[in-house]
C-alpha cells in the first residue's frame, strides 16, 4: 500500500500538515505515517549533547515523552480527518535528514510539512527544515502553509 508520511512537531503549522496529510491519504486510500523527530528544540549542539549523555537519561525520556504526546495527538487529528491505516515513528537527529530517511524506508510518495513550526528563530538562522526536504527529498513534498 502506498503511504503519505506527514512530519509533525505540535505546533499549528504540524496541525495543519497533518490534517492536510489525512486527508489526502483518505483521498487516496494511501497509508499515513505521522512522524515526529526527537530533537534539541533550539538547544545549542553541545548542551542537548551533553544532555543526552547516559547520566543524563531523564532529559532522553522526557523528550520520548513528548514526542509520543505529538504522535498521539496527530493520530486522534487524522482520525477525524477519515485517515485509514495511521503508523506514527518517533525519530532521533537532525529533522529534515531523519524525515527523508523515514521516506525512503516507508516508500512514500509524498511528505506534507508545515512551513514554519516551533523552531521559527533557528529556522530563520540555519534555513527551515521545509526548505531542507524541498532539497533533499526524492519524492514530492507539500509545504503547508
Amino acid at each position: 500500500m502506498a503511504c503519505i508520511l506527514v512530519a509533525t512537531d505540535g505546533s499549528d503549522g504540524g496541525n495543519r500538515a497533518v490534517d492536510y496529510a489525512a486527508n489526502e491519504a483518505k483521498k487516496d486510500v494511501c497509508e499515513l505515517v505521522i512522524v515526529n523527530v526527537v530533537e534539541g528544540h533550539g538547544l545549542p549542539g553541545d548542551l542537548f549533547e551533553r544532555l543526552t549523555q547516559p547520566q543524563s537519561a531523564w532529559f532522553r525520556e522526557l523528550l520520548i515523552s513528548v514526542s509520543a504526546d505529538i504522535l498521539s495527538k496527530a493520530r486522534d487529528r487524522a482520525q477525524k480527518a477519515g485517515a485509514g491505516v495511521i503508523a506514527l515513528e518517533s525519530k532521533e537527529g537532525e529533522v529534515a535528514h531523519a524525515i527523508v530517511e523515514t521516506a525512503t524506508e516507508k516508500g512514500a510518495i509524498a511528505i506534507v510539512i508545515g512551513k514554519r513550526g516551533i523552531g521559527q528563530v533557528e529556522g530563520l538562522l540555519l534555513g527551515s527544515v521545509s526548505q531542507k526536504l524541498v532539497s533533499l527529498a526524492s519524492v514530492p513534498v507539500t509545504v503547508v502553509p
